[in-house]
């Protein structure tokens, strides 16, 4: 009976023996299983991170490009933007530059008009009826010599000259009194004027001995007192010392064109 035990006995602890082996063995695969797998999940991680790491500095150049091509677009529509400035000012420089050109030649026409316009004036001047015509004809002069200065701007000459066709054009239509010198067959007589538009130019003596008017169409004064109340009248009312009124006064007849 002891016999057979013991071979019993030996391999149940061959069987143990066996069996510690392997429950040795088993948990140092388990153990170098899990060493594995946990290097495997850094290496992971540290290959994710590489990855992220990569992938924010991609997005960054990426941003970064976005960024430069949309200045790089900025700068290419402000360049157009400018060069069409650029070139709208070359264009009004152009066009300036024969403008000038333009006014020049106009100058150059224009200057003979405005010394024909004023010589027409003067003797426009001559012609009318004689009020204050020492200074009228004074002022055509110095109109006509301003105009021959080469220092005097045209615009400034010409202003001037449309200016003095303007007063002659208003002097038509108003009336006025003023005292001034007449010649009367040598003799300087001081005497009241009444001038009415470009029509009338009547006078008396202060002490009203002496009526008269001028006659245009013989070109000189005629005496006419029997119009010393109506001329006397006239020249109150003209200097607004008396009401307006009707008068008879010596004014010629128009002319009938043939």
């Amino acid at each position: 009976m002891k016999k057979m035990l013991f071979p019993a006995f030996v391999a149940f602890a061959l069987a143990a023996a066996v069996l510690g082996v392997r429950a040795a063995t088993a948990p140092s695969k388990v153990q170098a299983a899990v060493s594995a797998q946990e290097q495997l999940d850094k290496s992971a991680a540290a290959s994710q991170k590489k990855i992220d790491t990569v992938s924010a500095g991609t997005q960054d150049m990426l941003t970064q490009y976005l960024s430069v091509a949309q200045e790089t677009d900025d700068d290419r529509t402000s360049d157009d933007q400018l060069q069409q400035i650029v070139q709208a000012q070359q264009d009004q420089m152009n066009s300036l530059t024969t403008q000038m050109s333009q006014v020049g030649d106009v100058q150059k026409g224009l200057l003979p008009l405005m010394l024909q316009m004023t010589d027409s004036l003067g003797q426009f001047v001559k012609l009318d009826i004689p009020y204050r015509q020492d200074e009228r004809l004074a002022r055509v002069q110095q109109l006509r010599a301003q105009i021959s200065n080469p220092s005097v701007p045209v615009t400034d000459s010409f202003q001037k000259l449309m200016q003095a066709y303007k007063d002659e054009i208003a002097a038509g239509k108003t009336v006025e009194a003023y005292r001034g010198e007449l010649n009367d067959g040598g003799k300087t007589l001081t005497v009241n004027f009444v001038r009415a538009g470009h029509v009338l130019l009547v006078y008396q003596t202060l002490d009203k001995s002496q009526t008269g008017y001028w006659d245009k169409q013989n070109h000189s004064w005629q005496t006419a007192n029997d119009f010393s109340s109506a001329v006397a009248q006239a020249i109150a009312i003209a200097d607004k010392t008396a009401p307006p009124d009707l008068m008879e006064l010596p004014v010629e007849a128009p002319e009938v064109g043939k």
